[in-house]
């Protein structure tokens, strides 16, 4: 059986929004917080793709970064090959751990350095890794790098302005794997690009994935893409997660409302002739969240149990009307 990698436990971040301390003082306001994750639970086996879809505000980047440890959880652990990332990595262990996972952020642009060139960008976790390594093999790890991503090794003396927006990103997944990672945390990394290069970037990710073992979470919120790239598929609404289940069974047979929605929205590309249904409603204020289940002012199936009580994960799908044979 393939290897759990990654395993992700009542996964927790409340973030604190409050007005100034004299704001609050003057106008008799309390504190203000925002659940942007609650209870969030998933695994990921070793050499696949578990894919986090949602709308905008539920919670997908949170996640990746809570992964990564750019956040402390506020509740929950997540464990990495057995290590617990709770409290951070420290000490000599931690550093031959922090090298197996990387991330590759959503705006290449943003994310790269405008003052340094691609060379130096992407040998940037060799110099913290490899300390022990030349000059001169860095300089052909990183044409190698380059290369591997459909570069030229020549291209390490430019800047990032001097590319296109998929070049960049192939300059990220570059610096992503300088380290040898097994395990990469992808947060829409196609969202910024033309539908052509959508394409090649995901091909070049899947080739990736079967030449070098690699481990991905994919975050996205365009659904034919994770048709596309994801094993398993976790679905985000409002920082819970509504439903977990493989690719293929949660497209032929969507059991949440929320996921059935979704997926009622998407385009038929296929000529099938099903109808397409616009997503009616919108994602409430994190700020202030509905009773209950987060989607049931949404909800056609919704009743007074949906408004007042919040719906655990049961076999992979929490709601209260998949539960009691009302969702069928």
């Amino acid at each position: 059986m393939t290897q759990t990698l990654l395993d992700v436990r009542g996964l927790s971040r409340r973030f604190d929004v409050s007005q100034p301390w004299l704001n609050r003082k003057i106008e008799g306001t309390g504190k203000l917080y925002v659940n942007a994750v609650d209870d969030v639970s998933f695994s990921v086996k070793q050499g696949e793709t578990f894919a986090l879809v949602g709308e905008s505000g539920s919670g997908k980047s949170t996640i990746a970064r809570l992964i990564v440890g750019l956040l402390e959880p506020s509740k929950g652990d997540i464990i990495f090959d057995g290590t617990s990332l709770k409290n951070g990595l420290k000490g000599a262990k931690a550093r031959a751990l922090r090298r197996r996972f990387q991330m590759i952020f959503q705006d290449p642009l943003a994310s790269l350095n405008p003052r340094w060139r691609v060379a130096d960008i992407v040998a940037e976790p060799l110099r913290v890794f490899e300390r022990s390594m030349s000059n001169r093999d860095q300089r052909l790890r990183v044409g190698e790098l380059l290369t591997l991503v459909g570069l030229a090794p020549e291209d390490g003396i430019k800047f990032p302005h001097q590319f296109s927006g998929g070049q960049r990103q192939r300059i990220a997944i570059a610096r992503a794997l300088a380290a040898n990672p097994d395990f990469i945390v992808c947060d829409e990394p196609t969202s910024a690009l033309d539908v052509s290069v959508q394409a090649q970037i995901l091909n070049l990710m899947k080739d990736l994935q079967k030449d070098l073992g690699l481990t991905y979470v994919f975050i996205s919120h365009n659904l034919q893409v994770v048709r596309h790239m994801a094993n398993d598929i976790g679905v985000l609404y409002l920082g819970r997660l509504a439903e977990v289940a493989g690719a293929a069974a949660l497209f032929d047979a969507p059991r949440h409302p929320y996921t059935r929605m979704l997926l009622d929205a998407v385009p038929d590309i296929e000529m099938t002739g099903r109808r397409r249904k616009q997503v009616e409603g919108e994602i409430p204020s994190p700020i202030d969240p509905p009773s209950g289940c987060a989607f049931h002012p949404r909800c056609p199936l919704a009743n007074d149990r949906c408004k007042r009580d919040v719906p655990k994960v049961i076999n992979g799908v929490a709601c209260h009307a998949v539960e009691e044979g009302r969702a069928a």
